[in-house]
């Protein structure tokens, strides 16, 4: 994921939430890079190896240890990522596909309502946040040193609003929005609480499980956006 995407969305475009994933997928794909360099063999071990490493070592993830756990040459390494940025880049979207996201996104898209729909969506949160989270706190910290990094995570973030936003729409568009709540402030209010840093917390700190996670964070979103009988 790259630069310079704008994520802008009206309501009846935003409703369907797969179309919303690879419209937004597609776009960062091409800006991502050129043509992969080299043997896509050896790519494949290179980001296998460097997502066992990330998983084992977090921040202490070196690009000596990835080419030598991938059995290829540092040289090589640069050439099919040009730096370590280029590497983690890569790796947030190798991750994305490795972990199925888009088919835990098209589960949201199936959903029967829209009440139903950002139940799933949490359920996405609870299911992939623990998956990505070593490589999202990498990200994090370097993105105060690289421009390409930090354009990224706010692309990933574009995204992260948009599917939100494509929930709530839904919602809104059968009438379950409860009275107060815009489709933008409460696209707002789904997106902030289930952020990485509350999910650290509860998770965390506070010891929450998976399922507890989901059940709750649906709980309180009902409760505060969904009319009530």
């Amino acid at each position: 994921m790259l630069i310079g995407l704008s994520l802008c969305f009206s309501v009846p475009e935003i409703l369907d939430l797969h179309r919303v994933k690879l419209t937004v997928c597609a776009t960062l794909y091409v800006m991502s890079s050129a043509e992969p360099y080299g043997d896509p063999d050896t790519r494949e071990r290179l980001l296998q190896a460097a997502w066992e490493l990330v998983l084992e070592h977090g921040p202490g993830l070196r690009l000596a240890d990835v080419a030598t756990r991938a059995g290829v040459s540092r040289q090589a390494l640069y050439l099919h990522f040009g730096d370590r940025a280029g590497l983690l880049l890569a790796l947030l979207s190798w991750g994305d596909q490795a972990l199925n996201l888009g088919d835990l996104l098209a589960r949201v898209n199936e959903a029967r309502t829209g009440v139903e729909a950002l139940e799933r969506m949490v359920e996405v949160h609870a299911a992939y946040s623990p998956r990505i989270d070593a490589l999202a706190r990498i990200l994090e910290a370097h993105q105060y040193q690289d421009p390409a990094v930090s354009a990224a995570l706010r692309d990933r973030l574009g995204f992260r609003r948009a599917a939100h936003r494509a929930v709530i729409a839904r919602i809104a568009a059968e009438g379950a929005l409860a009275s107060g709540w815009t489709i933008d402030t409460a696209a707002d209010l789904f997106f902030a609480v289930t952020m990485p840093s509350p999910w650290r917390e509860l998770t965390g700190t506070c010891g929450w499980s998976a399922r507890q996670y989901a059940r709750r964070m649906s709980q309180l979103l009902r409760r505060a956006l969904i009319v009530h009988p």
